[in-house]
């Protein structure tokens, strides 16, 4: 007994050392994941009353401007920014000398001779209308077909490194130059008549080609120069200058330059002592919200602190939560409102408990607010979300509730959005519409919750209702097995399931995994069905040609062929403890009363015909074992009635009782009390026990006078 004591608390011992690293590793990760930055302390709202002392600047900044202030000068830098393109006089220089030499050759064979001295200068007119053309520009395409010149009425040529400012009026693209060349050679054909031969073999499209180049490059570099030189600020506030008093309205010029003085308090760093200082900060608060986690569980639910598994998977998944919030807004910090916080709370609520999941919840929210820009906004949101989505998300049953819940979790967002913007705004224009799409995407990306809860299951070893409905299904391998091969036990499994679901249902506890373990736990009975009664043909007993030990020893191994079988067909370690608690340590009584009669003078060692247990440890196990027994027992009875039932049932939880196989299962006094009262009226209703009909008394008839007609008349 002493080295089981000290085995005990030995294991007690470090399984407490477990939990306590567990918590101390999360509180370190947590803290890591929290800025290094101080965190401005004063909150604040536009359009209502500063409710702290008289605000001085405490150091000189910047006004900063808005994001729509910023988007406005931008826009209007872009709108005003010229696109560059590079002019190449190269190829203009190249067409005009093409252009020459034709019309010499075709003058030559087509014996054309200046006759007078303003006819002899036709050639060179012919040259200045293509000079013109080129030394205008021509673009490959039309204006339109160019992105950049979208909107403008100028353009900057690039010539030899210089730019210069030129209206896109003036500008040819190739088509509108070859109308124009072909209307300018028309007019020279009128006016030199003598010239038409020639001039109608120059055609316009041979000699152009495009000498305007886009210079994205050089816009882009010129474009990102206007931007830089945007200014941020507009205006200072000098240290000592009274920012806003006690009661004033916060005005949203009040509220721009708060904002500027939390960023610049935010990204100051200060000296040793203040760096340190918010170390310091940071760790308190954090042991603070773990200690508060921490005392939750151990008041609350204690059972979590038993199981290595639940601790550790809450304090993981709170954990990778905050740090995939950190890393998004590391990068964006809008976009934290996309990620789907409430799977946090979700997957905590659908494998431990809702209000487990709610206060997970909570401390994650709190956590990440002082993260992201307005934490006050986030953190109400993430708190009301979540809190949504686990009310919402009772039982994760059937795929559509998931949906429902996305939906549920959205209307939360956009109605908490809209009252805080109308609180902080006053009305409706002012709120930012947009910001509604990351709810949008948000409830949208909460759905891999069912994709999660699968891998979780496989990972960590849950089980969620989706698979216990999908293990308790009738037609799943094993139990299709066990009603083939050992129809009586499968009959009694279904009994014992509808005593055992009805039972936890009213009494409190998980009524589908009871169901499912009810189902499987005398799934070892398949190896050899028929050594138990109820899948015995009438007059064949193998027992009888066997020895009491041997048919106790028989019996008793439907527990370790159970969970052998079980374990053989994947069947999650929750529903095999039911196969190895249902008879827990408990005595095969037929055999070992038996073996007891029949060697009076003998020391029958009881351990032969004891189940290799455990006893029960959950209320879920206990309520199995006690309906297994009652149900079993009830078949035996040969007057079945109120009464008698009623003497059985007592009779069950007196000797599990006493042999103290529900030492361990958390079942209080009125527990039991409801319990037998539930029993009864399920048995009651099994058998059909109705109250006993009163026979009807046969009463003597009295012989009727007649009297004469005669007689009759007269009266």
């Amino acid at each position: 007994m002493d080295v089981k004591n000290k085995l005990k608390s030995r294991e007690s011992f470090w399984h407490t050392t477990f939990v306590v690293a567990l918590f101390v590793i999360t509180t370190v990760l947590i803290y890591l994941a929290l800025p290094g930055e101080a965190r401005f302390k004063y909150e604040f709202q536009k359009g209502r009353p500063w409710m702290h002392e008289t605000l001085i600047a405490p150091f000189d900044f910047a006004i900063l401007k808005s994001d729509d202030e910023l988007k406005t000068e931008r826009d209007s830098v872009l709108n005003a920014q010229l696109p560059y393109f590079t002019y190449q006089d190269s190829i203009g220089k190249d067409q005009i000398g093409k252009l020459k030499n034709q019309v010499d050759e075709l003058g030559q064979s087509l014996n054309i001779k200046s006759k007078t001295i303003s006819e002899a200068g036709i050639r060179q007119q012919l040259v200045n209308l293509y000079q013109e053309v080129f030394k205008r520009g021509i673009l490959e395409q039309s204006i339109s077909d160019y992105p950049s010149l979208k909107g403008k009425s100028d353009l900057m040529f690039v010539e030899d490194h210089v730019g210069r400012k030129t209206p896109l009026s003036s500008v040819f693209s190739l088509k509108t130059a070859y109308n124009y060349l072909s209307s300018g050679q028309e007019q020279l054909a009128e006016k030199y008549p003598s010239w038409q031969p020639l001039l109608v073999k120059i055609h316009p499209e041979v000699f152009l080609r495009s000498n305007l180049v886009f210079d994205a490059k050089t816009t882009d570099f010129e474009r990102q120069k206007l931007l830089d030189d945007i200014s941020t600020s507009r205006g200072m506030v000098q240290e000592g200058e009274r920012i806003v008093s006690q009661g004033d309205l916060i005005t949203p010029d009040t509220y721009r330059i708060l904002e500027s003085l939390q960023k610049a308090y935010e990204n100051r760093l200060g000296n040793a002592t203040e760096y340190y200082g918010v170390l310091a900060g940071k760790g308190m608060f954090i042991i603070l919200l773990m200690l508060v986690l921490f005392l939750f569980v151990f008041n609350i639910r204690r059972e979590l602190l038993n199981s290595k598994r639940d601790i550790a998977f809450t304090l993981l998944m709170t954990v990778v939560m905050i740090y995939f919030c950190r890393l998004v807004v590391s990068t964006n910090p809008q976009m934290v409102y996309l990620v789907p916080f409430t799977v946090l709370a979700l997957t905590i609520r659908t494998f431990l408990d809702a209000r487990l999941a709610i206060f997970v919840n909570t401390i994650a929210a709190l956590i990440v607010g002082f993260m992201v820009p307005n934490g006050y906004e986030f953190v109400l949101l993430q708190i009301l979300a979540g809190t949504v989505a686990v009310i919402s998300q009772d039982k994760l049953l059937r795929r559509g509730q998931l949906v429902i819940t996305s939906v549920f979790i959205l209307l939360t967002y956009v109605f908490a959005y809209i009252g805080i913007s109308l609180i902080q705004e006053g009305n409706w224009h002012a709120i930012e519409w947009m910001q509604l799409r990351w709810f949008v995407g948000n409830a949208v990306l909460t759905l891999i919750t069912y994709l999660l809860v699968y891998i979780f299951e496989k990972s960590f070893g849950f089980v969620s209702d989706v698979t216990l409905i999908e293990l308790s299904y009738s037609n799943q391998n094993l139990l299709r097995k066990l009603a083939e091969e050992a129809p009586g036990t499968f009959q009694h499994s279904l009994q014992v399931a509808n005593l055992a679901e009805d039972a936890i249902t009213k009494l409190g506890g998980n009524p589908l995994l009871v169901r499912t373990g009810a189902m499987y736990h005398d799934i070892g009975k398949t190896k050899a069905p028929h050594f138990f009664a109820e899948n015995q043909a009438k007059g064949i007993n193998p027992h009888e040609e066997m020895s009491l030990e041997e048919s106790a020893r028989v019996i008793m191994s439907h527990v370790a062929d159970g969970v052998t079988l079980a374990r053989k067909y994947k069947i999650p370690e929750m529903i095999i403890d039911f196969i190895r608690t249902h008879h827990g340590t408990t005595t095969t009584g037929y055999f070992y009363m038996m073996s007891k009669n029949e060697n009076p003078e003998q020391n029958i060692d009881p351990s032969k015909f004891t189940y290799p247990g455990p006893v029960p440890s959950t209320r879920e196990t206990a309520v199995v074992m006690l309906a297994d027994s009652i149900e079993a027992a009830s078949r035996s009875l040969k007057d079945i009635n109120a009464e008698s039932l009623s003497d059985l049932i007592d009779k069950i939880f007196k000797s599990k009782i006493k042999d103290g196989q529900l030492d361990y299962a958390p079942l209080t006094f009125q527990d039991i009390t409801l319990l037998k009262q539930i029993f009864l009226e399920k048995l009651l209703t099994i058998y059909h026990v109705r109250m006993e009909y009163p026979v009807e008394k046969k009463v003597k008839k009295v012989k009727r006078k007649t009297i004469p007609l005669d007689r009759r008349k007269n009266r």
